[in-house]
């Protein structure tokens, strides 16, 4: 009764195991897509994936892909993406679309596809804006700047600042002047004509096709201070408002064109004429000079942290100057002929100060006590240790007596001076060059210890007409007495001091007939023996000088 069963078992093994060696091993591949990914209004990404069977081979893969408006079909290469994987990205499609793809392949018999996806790109927008930044300021201006990070997928039509007056409650529109930058669109807005010390609000704005996008609003305030946040804009931030004021605060980068506009506010332009303008009072402590810009005075330029040669020079409205606390340098005439400036401030970080001539109204020299290199006295600039003076201003009057403590004195350290009658202290053992050049000084008295005469010490001291030169004297250099009407030398050297060959050069043409020199007593015929000494004709010995 069994044997029907076996054989129909027996059977349907041997059918099944010709199936199995009898089946094809090269199928055609199975393509499918998935959902479309990182869709924006001009590109998406478009995946696929590929099911191979027994030894096909992976065909060529491409997608197809168009909108459903039924407009021309586009292709693009495949790209494996791994594990049977395959992917493009596809660009140039337009906003607010629907579109069809699918994923196809040859393998040289036969051309398969996969199943059609669907994906809409984005429509488009109002463009997307950063918030306002204040990059400068003045005292009826502002320079400020935003960026367009989106234009929405349209052209932007305009983009600026709304510019509410929050006293008057006027509003104003102003267009931004536009430049491109890594991530967008750098909108920059130059702001002009507002009202001093009054209170604002700027709103950023930038508007296309679709629409006007706004920025948060800014509240913003004008004050008596000039900010800058890049060197080269005062002139371009003030305007024709940079001659109506007499006090200003500045704080930001200064090159070559800022000091430039700064001396035009003071009073005189770059080729020393004269301007309307009437800046008395300036403080400058947060000011970077920094290297660059056109040149200042037609010759000079800007170096980093240093109040250069001529800067200020013949800015005759200039009362009063703060100067950049980063300074270090302030060079020889920096303040020339400014001759309304009556207090200077040296900053802590100055480490060489040379003085300036013709500054005729200055009382005043200061210094931060955090400055390790100098110090002032009764407005009378010094070295730290008060032992060597640096700058006398030429607007004291009056008697002064050196400190003790000062062992020397600087270049140009008394020029232009006013005061008549100077005896200096024993301990004073060097003096600079033209320590009292253009002074009104009538009677000087050197100390023993003083060896050398150093060139022009006295030149053009018009009114200098008595000098003594110690015990200790050996050399005096050339110049020292050109443009001196003096009547009388008193010098106390044992041996006649060495003259330079221009020593007297400079002198009037009967200096040597009517300048009495006198000289010890014991020692009058070593002085008329002397080949320059000897050229005075009245020399007289004198006892104990």
């Amino acid at each position: 009764m069994y044997k029907p069963f076996i054989v129909l078992l027996v059977l349907c093994a041997a059918l099944s195991a010709c199936s199995e060696e009898d089946a094809p091993d090269n199928l055609e591949p199975r393509l499918l897509v998935g959902e479309a990914v990182d869709i924006t209004r001009h590109e998406a990404t478009l995946p696929g994936r590929v099911e191979l069977s027994g030894s096909t081979a992976m065909p060529e893969l491409w997608f197809e892909y168009c909108s459903d408006a039924g407009m021309e079909t586009f292709t693009c290469q495949a790209d494996d993406a791994g594990d049977g994987g395959v992917q493009a990205r596809i660009t140039g499609l337009k906003p607010g679309t629907k579109y069809e793809y699918r994923l196809k392949g040859s393998n040289g018999r036969a051309t398969v596809s996969s199943d059609i996806g669907t994906f809409l790109t984005l429509s488009n927008d109002k463009p997307a804006i950063t918030g306002l930044q204040i990059l400068s300021q003045g005292p009826t201006s502002v320079i400020a700047a935003f960026e367009i990070t989106d234009d929405g997928g349209e052209d932007i039509m305009e983009a600026g600042c709304y510019i509410a007056d929050l006293g008057s409650g006027s509003v104003d529109k102003l267009q931004a002047e536009y430049s491109s930058s890594i991530d967008g669109v750098i909108c920059r807005i130059v702001i002009k004509g507002l009202r001093q010390s009054a209170e604002y609000e700027l709103c950023p704005y930038a508007a296309n096709s679709s629409g006007e996008t706004k920025g948060e609003p800014l509240p913003f305030a004008t004050r008596n201070v000039v900010m800058m946040s890049e060197p080269g804009e005062l002139a371009e931030l003030l305007g024709d408002d940079m001659y109506q004021y007499e006090e200003m605060t500045f704080a930001g980068p200064m090159n070559g064109y800022d000091i430039r506009c700064l001396r035009r506010m003071m009073g005189r332009d770059v080729d020393g004429s004269e301007t309307p303008g009437r800046l008395a009072h300036v403080d400058m402590t947060d000011v970077n000079i920094v290297s660059g810009g056109g040149s200042y005075d037609m010759s000079r330029y800007t170096e980093d942290d240093v109040i250069g040669y001529g800067m200020f020079a013949d800015c005759t409205r200039l009362e009063e100057i703060a100067m950049p606390s980063t300074v270090k340098t302030i060079s020889k005439d920096a303040f020339r002929d400014c001759v309304s400036l009556e207090r200077i401030s040296i900053p802590a970080g100055v480490v060489d100060v040379t003085p300036s001539g013709g500054c005729q109204a200055l009382q005043c020299v200061e210094v931060s006590q955090a400055n390790e290199y100098y110090s002032s006295v009764d407005g009378v600039l010094f070295d730290a240790g008060v032992s060597s003076i640096v700058w006398f201003p030429m607007g004291k009057n009056g008697d002064y007596e050196l400190p003790a403590t000062v062992t020397s004195v600087g270049d140009y350290a008394f020029r232009g001076c006013n005061i008549s009658e100077f005896v200096f202290p024993d301990g004073v053992t060097e003096l600079g060059k033209a320590v009292f050049l253009e002074s009104k000084v009538e009677r000087v008295v050197l100390p023993d210890g003083l060896k050398l005469l150093p060139s022009a010490t006295f030149q053009d001291c018009a009114k200098l007409c008595e000098v003594k030169l110690g015990k200790g004297m050996e050399l005096v250099s050339d110049y020292v007495f050109d443009g001196c009407t003096l009547s009388d030398i008193y010098v106390g050297a044992k041996y006649p001091p060495v003259c330079s060959d221009n020593a007297f050069d400079g002198t009037a043409d009967d200096f040597f007939s009517t300048c009495v020199l006198h000289v010890p007593a014991s020692r009058l015929a070593m002085y008329k023996a002397d080949n320059k000494w000897g050229r005075f004709d009245n020399i007289i010995g004198i006892d104990g000088i």
